[in-house]
């Protein structure tokens, strides 16, 4: 007996063949390999990268459009200690961005000012371009924000200041401003190889850019040559490097063909030491120019050989590591914030920054005040995504949303304890101020929903209230969008203007929706799940229509709400607390790399009770054919009791976890889905 719509579970294919060939590569549990193999990561190579790849595999900032004439503007302003301004946003992944800029510039030396919107709300507003303006700011640096404001931008163009705009919202289908240089993923004929970055990690790459121009080697024309004997003579190929981008690549037949290259390059790096001497002896000049890189099995072709290059500097060279170690906490907490995929370059920056949080929480006193209150005083075991996801972006986004988003980019910056205690202190107030107004929000929303909208039928969920306080619109469509499965516009109308927030589902692009009825449009900007935007009072009639019109014209529901992704199926006796442990050889988790979800089949189930002040959870025991118990937890799923009662077995869907600690650590599965055994 089932109460309600039985979803369907979508079993992984047969991979046993691509599992044997990973596994001889790599020592993993099959089980954990599937689930890898689930993700697309369906070669050892590709399997290593994910698992072990480290800050040397980030990709070239140089690959930008753009970057380096963004770097030698900023490089020059501080050179000749021109006043920059730095203008974020005030959400989490904003003020990461600002706070990675900002130190970067002040250790360069720069004098440099910063802005975080205030109850002006998001975007980049003239009236505060004037007043530094009027301070002699001659470079605005946006992050976070920009990509469409082109007219702000001729504004602070025509102030005197140069723009430089890093961003990662879509860019608007006009085209992007007439900026100084414009860093952006998503830019039309964009060569970086990854486009899902947050502000944050754009404003980092920038900035590491910005420390490449410190160095000796900075837009100089580096050689990596990578020969073997011929004879008394040399052949081979040989890389033309600036930036460590690849400028050239060709192969060579004899030495004489590449003498006047390695004459004329700053620096040369070969894979041997007969290489070298073969040079030096015919130019003696070129001794202190060249470089030996440790050669290993790995290192076939000139390719290889920079690859190593690149690794040795990240791990030998100390202004590299400091780099890192300073900013990539800040830009774990906002790539997690702003809900990125967990792939690619995401996963290396969280995977990297949580191990400095862990290491070092307190390096930033700030960070150090959130993570004793909302994590060591919760008896959660250990930081992980999901901990701050649940347990310290919202708090850091708390002071955006009420308007007061410079307090969390101050309680990130500084370094005096006493400053930051005061700090967060404001910060755990406007907090539970924002708790209060997202409950009354909620409720007002929902009520209002019942009147507007029909949500069994409507392909996109549109609400417009009055009277409510702005600053939690956003997180209250989230939580509606995550309730009905579909996207939700919310809008509150203060005076001849409604402000909105919009928040996607699976298939659905808001900012495309957007876009089609930019027209009637005050402003508007954001990414493919979520956005902002105003509208005249007058024209919210006729933006729910169109709305409605593209969503019935453009918009296929994804079925996905309606089944359970399951990375393979187990037996009781598979789960232990080694076999979590090898799971969690796939953190972070989190978008684009949940945790992965197994299924046992024909369990019993055994001392059920509800919890919770609502009694709204479920806990239970169960075990298959007369094994031992194992705990279960099902988090909103006390309406499954009565089906549970019912049936002699069942069939479920979980993901596992070690709860507990030390000697009292215990595997439990949280389940996400139950169905009668058939």
């Amino acid at each position: 007996m089932s109460f309600e719509k039985e979803k369907t579970w979508k079993l992984p294919k047969d991979n046993a063949a691509k599992i044997s060939e990973i596994s001889k590569a790599l020592p993993l549990n099959p089980k954990i390999i599937s689930a890898l193999i689930n993700r697309n990561i369906d070669t050892a190579e590709k399997a290593a990268g994910f698992l072990h790849g480290g800050i040397e595999s980030l990709h070239n900032p140089f690959l930008f459009t753009d970057m380096q004439k963004a770097v030698d503007r900023i490089r020059k302003a501080v050179d000749l200690r021109e006043q920059i301004l730095v203008y974020g946003d005030r959400d989490v992944d904003g003020v990461t961005a600002v706070n990675v800029i900002v130190n970067t510039i002040r250790i360069s030396g720069g004098n440099v000012h910063w802005y975080v919107p205030a109850d002006e709300g998001y975007g980049i507003h003239k009236d505060i371009l004037t007043k530094y303006a009027s301070g002699n700011v001659k470079l605005l640096i946006t992050v976070d924000c920009g990509i469409s404001a082109a007219s702000e931008i001729e504004y602070a163009k025509n102030l005197g200041m140069d723009v430089i705009v890093t961003d990662h919202h879509e860019p608007p289908y006009e085209g992007i401003p007439e900026a100084y240089a414009v860093i952006n993923p998503k830019i039309c004929d964009s060569k970086y190889p990854f486009r899902d970055l947050a502000g944050c990690a754009i404003a980092l790459k920038t900035a590491q850019a910005l420390m490449y121009t410190f160095m000796r080697s900075y837009n100089k024309d580096i050689l990596v040559c990578f020969a073997s004997k011929s004879g008394s003579d040399f052949s081979g190929e040989y890389l033309h490097v600036k930036n460590d981008l690849e400028i050239e690549k060709k192969t060579f037949a004899s030495a004489s063909e590449i003498k006047q290259i390695v004459k004329n390059s700053f620096k040369i790096y070969t894979n041997s030491a007969e290489v070298k001497e073969f040079f030096v002896k015919s130019d003696a000049l070129l001794k202190d120019k060249m470089e030996i890189v440790a050669a290993d099995g790995k290192i076939k072709d000139a390719a290889s050989l920079l690859h190593a290059c690149k690794v040795n500097r990240f791990k030998n060279d100390g202004q590299i590591k400091d780099f890192f170690d300073d900013n990539l906490d800040l830009c774990a907490l906002g790539t997690i914030a702003d809900s990125m995929p967990l792939t690619d370059e995401n996963r290396i920056i969280v995977k990297e920054g949580i191990k400095l949080i862990i290491s070092n929480p307190n390096a930033k006193p700030g960070l150090g005040l959130i993570i004793e209150d909302a994590v060591a005083s919760k008896n959660i075991p250990g930081i992980t995504a999901r901990t701050i996801s649940w347990n310290i972006t919202p708090v850091l986004n708390s002071s955006g949303r009420m308007g007061r988003g410079m307090l969390s980019a101050q309680l990130l910056m500084t370094n005096d304890s006493f400053q930051a205690k005061n700090l967060y202190a404001d910060i755990v107030k406007l907090n539970a101020d924002r708790r209060g107004l997202q409950s009354e929000n909620i409720e007002q929303f929902k009520n209002l929903l019942k009147e507007q909208c029909d949500s069994e039928k409507d392909k996109v969920i549109i609400v417009n209230a009055s009277n409510l306080e702005h600053g939690v619109t956003g997180i209250v469509a989230s939580q509606m969008a995550k309730v009905y499965f579909k996207p939700v516009f919310l809008l509150i109308t203060d005076g001849n203007e409604a402000t909105g927030a919009a928040r996607s589902a699976e298939g659905f692009d808001i900012i495309a929706a957007l876009e089609s009825v930019k027209d009637i449009l005050v402003k508007y900007g954001g990414h493919s799940q979520a956005a902002g935007f105003t509208v005249e009072h007058s024209k919210i009639a006729e933006f729910k229509k169109r709305i409605t019109e593209y969503a019935e014209k453009n918009y296929t529901p994804s079925d996905s709400a309606e089944s359970v992704m399951i990375d393979g199926e187990l037996k009781i006796s598979d789960i232990n607390a080694d076999f979590c442990r090898q799971i969690d050889i796939m953190e972070p988790f989190g978008m684009a790399n949940p945790r992965p979800v197994f299924c046992i089949k024909g369990v019993s189930v055994t001392e059920m009770s509800v919890f919770g002040n609502k009694g709204e959870h479920l806990k239970f025991k169960i075990s298959q054919q007369g094994s031992r118990n194992v705990q279960a937890v099902f988090w909103n799923g006390a309406h499954f009791s009565d089906m549970l009662r019912s049936e002699d077995s069942v069939d479920i869907a979980f993901q596992l976890e070690l709860s507990g600690k030390s000697e009292k650590e215990f595997v439990q599965l949280n389940i996400t889905d139950v169905k009668p055994a058939y």
